[in-house]
């Protein structure tokens, strides 16, 4: 059924949770692939002159790969760094959409339903546009 996962993360807590979540579905599933996206607007050449951001997100995502792959999980990363911040959500979509994944796994913020409205947050976009199955996971206090 879910032959290929994406986990969005951005390395906080919440997002450590789903890839927790997103290694023990995969290995319960038999998933063929996990797909890890990190996406950084922050880490253009333009913006990151230095390259902090991009050394940040390519941790980011190496951290889940590894924690992913040692459940026996073939995965793959990629760090996302074309789209402004207002548009991360649109990026988690289109990645989803062109990696033809089968589930998509992210975390929630912890906001209201009333404050994510507002604040746009990220999992409240994907989870009214996506076109595939959306899991999100709220970490425990």
């Amino acid at each position: 059924m879910y032959k290929k996962i994406l986990i969005a993360t951005d390395g906080s807590e919440t997002a450590d949770a789903a890839v927790e979540h997103a290694a023990y579905l995969a290995r319960a599933v038999g998933a063929d692939e996990v797909v890890v996206l990190h996406v950084c607007p922050a880490c253009t050449p333009e913006l990151d002159p230095d390259s902090k951001n991009r050394e940040t997100a390519a941790e980011i995502v190496k951290k889940a790969g590894e924690s992913i792959a040692s459940e026996g999980i073939v995965v793959r990363t990629l760090v996302e760094m074309h789209y402004p911040p207002e548009e991360v959500g649109e990026a988690v979509i289109d990645i989803a959409t062109s990696e033809n994944v089968d589930l998509l796994i992210l975390g929630s913020r912890g906001l209201s339903e009333f404050k994510g409205i507002l604040l746009g947050s990220v999992s409240h976009k994907v989870l009214q546009k996506a076109s595939c199955p959306v899991l999100v996971i709220k970490a425990g206090e």
